[in-house]
């Protein structure tokens, strides 16, 4: 296989973390045999052991951030989002320049895209906590400190003072103790140009459900880390889980409560969306390899970094989601890519770490460095001279090391940036015949007309001409809804005219609708959606329908089978059922449908009786969930010309089915 049509191996990588950048580093050593494709959202890679000190303003932001053209100069470098992974044609899906879903092919895809933030973990923690990720997360850490520390000191009140200087930070691994030891020192060292505040009125604290700080780490260290933080003046909180985070703190599983207006989250991860859909073995949400870091049972797919679970060879166990063993994995799985192109056997990942270390604040740290241990100021400078020397360019290397003297001698930067965000809701103007939407597209925005008149195009299959079929006024709201009304696969929204209008886009919609649940149902439901013209001469059936849900018109799944179902027992299934169509299951939930065409388009493809059923299931296909408004599903059943339709339940499992007849033969009890 050859995906570059040039002669050259092509490798796609997603992600530029510690493993991306070192894999892409040493293959790019071999760029007159590979073309090296990198996928990251940002055009720079996070040297995210640094971000706390961004935080604590003892490191400019730019300096933890390498740019990735300058870093690897032989490598494609692309910053579109990859939405998903097609295994069976070696293709990655990617968002192109417009939106729309383009697709690239690979000879070998190495996923290291890491994870992401988990917010959901306890309540209120998304809307009042801060978490501390990205570049953005850190600046956005150091301007709420420093916005605390100019409300306080414009205030009288003694109480409310003490509220707007507490500060609690979840979570008591190396990321939790490293960013309470920032805050502290920059609070610190703040102090002296807020002279109406005292020292007595701050308090920093940190909280761990564990027995010890620093589990990572040898108990002695553990041990010295919070007696050494306490000195500091933090308040260390063991043994004690959170509960739940409001505006006023954090209340704990006891029942306590911690006052204070600023929370910071440095516990939990979830995988990434494409990591989650991605079909393939998981160990609590990471990819499992097989020893070479290639996922178990595929030959040209590779997983390093935090999204993995590689096994070590050296202890025989997963290993562990740090930057040493990401960077490790990334060297390594480079090296056996290289032996797979040079048809050599691949060798199982081994690694010993060489340890580890963590500031704890007031240039104090403790390391573990080959098992010999160190605290103190000795152990702070080891840890930030390894980081020194794991930072990616040298350019970077001048730029940290030349923040953290100039932290040395002056005293740290108190500015307070305002980061003021442009309005999400978007006023927008068009010319005549300028789209706004698009069916299949992209953005799936919510949308309503101010001034003017819009109107839904779509293109007949068979002439391929485009037509007018509805047009909106001021005042109509439309949106995803208002496209899939139509069965026709390319369906555009243009304006007629002039016309100005109100967009909110479909991230803000989300957001909005993760506090108010029922907001993204009410708003999609309220957006223009055509009347099929089935219903025209009928109208007390459509009335009828919108009084009914789904459940109740709907009868027995005819045929049902396992997508694992030999393709001879399925069809034979679906003849004796004298069904439309077969519905396919995944693991009990559903997974498409199968019709006669279907079959026969399969066979057609060289599958014989004995393939699986999953080469002729179409996974497109739409289901109704129990509870659907009847009209709804009866409107979308015209609109594809479905003439059976699956009902799933909240699990989506398929527990019933809705047929044409079953709505034709309600709508002719009716009376005109």
């Amino acid at each position: 296989m050859n995906a570059a049509g040039n002669g050259k191996t092509r490798v796609v990588l997603v992600g530029a973390g510690f493993a991306g950048v070192k894999c892409a580093q040493v293959l790019s050593k071999r760029a007159d045999r590979l073309q090296i494709v990198l996928f990251n959202r940002d055009n720079h890679m996070v040297f995210q052991p640094l971000l706390a000190d961004v935080a604590g303003s003892s490191l400019n932001p730019r300096a933890v951030a390498a740019p990735l053209r300058q870093l690897l100069p032989k490598v494609e470098v692309r910053t579109q989002n990859v939405v998903e992974i097609d295994k069976a044609r070696s293709q990655v899906v990617f968002e192109g320049h417009d939106g729309q879903p383009q697709r690239l092919d690979y000879d070998h895809l190495i996923v290291a895209c890491g994870n992401q933030v988990n917010l959901n973990l306890l309540p209120g923690m998304a809307a009042h906590a801060l978490p501390l990720k990205t570049i953005g997360d850190a600046i956005a850490l150091r301007s709420a400190v420093m916005a605390q520390l100019e409300k306080a000191s414009t205030t009288d009140d003694a109480a409310t003072r003490r509220f707007y200087l507490s500060f609690i930070v979840i979570g008591g691994g190396f990321s939790g103790v490293e960013v309470a030891g920032e805050i502290g020192d920059l609070i610190e060292q703040a102090l002296r140009w807020y002279p109406t505040l005292q020292a007595e009125e701050t308090k920093v604290t940190l909280l761990h459900s564990g027995e010890r700080l620093l589990p990572e780490l040898n108990e002695r260290l553990g041990r010295f880390a919070e007696a050494r933080m306490r000195k500091h003046g933090i308040e260390v909180k063991l043994s004690s889980r959170a509960a739940e985070v409001s505006a006023r703190g954090v209340t704990l599983k006891s029942g306590e409560r911690l006052e204070g207006e600023t929370v910071v989250c440095t516990i939990g991860t979830t995988p990434l969306p494409l990591i989650a859909k991605l079909d393939v073995a998981k160990e609590r949400g990471r990819l499992l390899c097989d020893a070479d870091m290639r996922l178990q049972g595929q030959s040209n797919l590779w997983a390093i970094g935090d999204c993995s679970a590689v096994p070590n060879a050296q202890s025989g166990s997963i290993s562990p989601p740090t930057a040493q063993f990401a960077e490790r994995q990334g060297r390594q799985c480079a090296q056996n890519l290289l032996r797979v192109v040079d048809g050599q056997a691949t060798r199982p990942f081994s690694f010993r770490a060489v340890g580890s270390a963590c500031g704890i604040g007031g240039r104090r740290g403790v390391a573990e460095l080959y098992g010999v241990r160190f605290s103190g100021f000795i152990a702070w400078w080891l840890w930030r001279s390894a980081f020194l020397v794991k930072l990616p360019s040298f350019l970077q290397k001048l730029k940290v090391g030349f923040d953290w003297i100039w932290e040395l001698v002056f005293p740290r930067d108190v500015s307070h940036y305002r980061g003021r965000r442009t309005e999400p809701v978007q006023r927008e103007h068009y010319s005549a015949d300028e789209p706004l939407l698009s069916k299949g597209g992209a953005r799936r925005d919510l949308i309503a007309i101010e001034d003017g008149e819009v109107a839904v195009y779509a293109r007949c299959t068979k002439s391929g001409q485009w037509r007018e079929e509805a047009a909106y006024g001021p005042g109509t709201l439309i949106g995803e809804q208002t496209l899939e009304a139509f069965e026709e696969p390319e369906v555009e929204i243009r304006a007629k005219g002039s016309a100005s209008v109100v967009r909110l886009p479909a991230a803000v919609l989300g957001r909005m609708a993760e506090v108010l649940s029922p907001l993204d149902g009410i708003v999609q439901k309220a957006a223009a959606r055509p009347e099929r013209i089935i219903w025209r001469h009928h109208p007390a059936a459509m009335a009828a329908l919108r009084q009914r849900k789904v459940d109740e018109l709907a009868g027995q799944l005819p045929a049902v089978a396992d997508a694992d179902t030999p393709l001879g027992v399925a069809y034979k299934n679906l003849a004796a059922s004298q069904a439309p169509s077969l519905v396919v299951t995944r693991a009990g939930k559903f997974a498409g449908v199968a019709t006669r065409s279907d079959f026969l388009a399969c066979f057609a493809r060289g599958a014989d009786r004995n393939s699986r059923l999953d080469e002729a299931c179409n996974s497109e296909a739409w289901c109704a969930h129990l509870g659907d408004n009847a009209a709804e599903v009866a409107e979308v059943m015209a609109a594809r010309d479905l003439k059976l339709v699956p009902v799933c339940d909240a699990g989506e499992q398929p527990v019933a089915a809705i047929s044409a007849d079953d709505i034709v033969g309600f709508a002719l009890g009716l009376e005109r």
